[in-house]
């Protein structure tokens, strides 16, 4: 992965990066932007599973695309800006490029914190076999509480190296959401094309 940009937001820790997508590797090393968060207060797994290492990192796909028959995506995240306001709503812009061997463009999008926290809340991701596609995990194969989670005084958890192991097992494995965040109106802000 190569980062980007880290923001605060409410009780969690949003990371910006981009890397070789997993679930496209039937296609060529194809990059993909990815926004994953933390808890801030996530201090590692059981000595068991996860121990000294986060046990609430979860990943989404970033998706600037240009909408239509099929989508044309800005997949470089380049840069990020903190949190700000915009119309009473918690957003980021991030300028986004095309990959080195495609046609140069770039593109302003902009992401409600919002819209990203649900993203986590979504469908996880996986895949059955080394040979199979990535497919969404039916819920009732989600363990409860649910994995991805921040620990917190007076709950059944009140520290992430208290989680079972069956919790840990199921984040180390399923880091992936289903979902990708969508950009605020689904379409750039900006759209600059023959050059980066």
């Amino acid at each position: 992965p190569y980062f980007v940009h880290a923001v605060e937001w409410k009780s969690h820790v949003y990371f910006f990066f981009r890397e070789i997508a997993i679930e496209f590797n039937y296609l060529e090393k194809v990059v993909v932007s990815r926004v994953a968060r933390v808890c801030k207060n996530d201090m590692g797994g059981s000595q068991r599973v996860l121990e000294k290492q986060w046990t609430s990192f979860l990943k989404a796909r970033l998706n600037c695309s240009v909408p239509g028959d099929s989508h044309f995506y800005f997949n470089v995240i380049q840069s990020v800006t903190d949190v700000f306001q915009l119309d009473g709503r918690p957003v980021v812009l991030a300028v986004f490029s095309t990959p080195a061997n495609s046609i140069p463009g770039s593109a302003v999008c902009a992401f409600d914190m919002a819209q990203i926290s649900s993203v986590f809340e979504g469908r996880f991701r996986e895949q059955k076999s080394p040979e199979s596609i990535w497919t969404p995990v039916p819920e009732e194969l989600v363990p409860k509480p649910r994995p991805g989670g921040c620990a917190a005084p007076g709950m059944r958890y009140n520290s992430s190296s208290f989680f079972p192991d069956e919790i840990l097992n199921f984040v180390k494995t399923h880091p992936l959401m289903d979902e990708s965040v969508p950009s605020l109106g689904n379409t750039p802000w900006i759209v600059r094309t023959m050059n980066r």
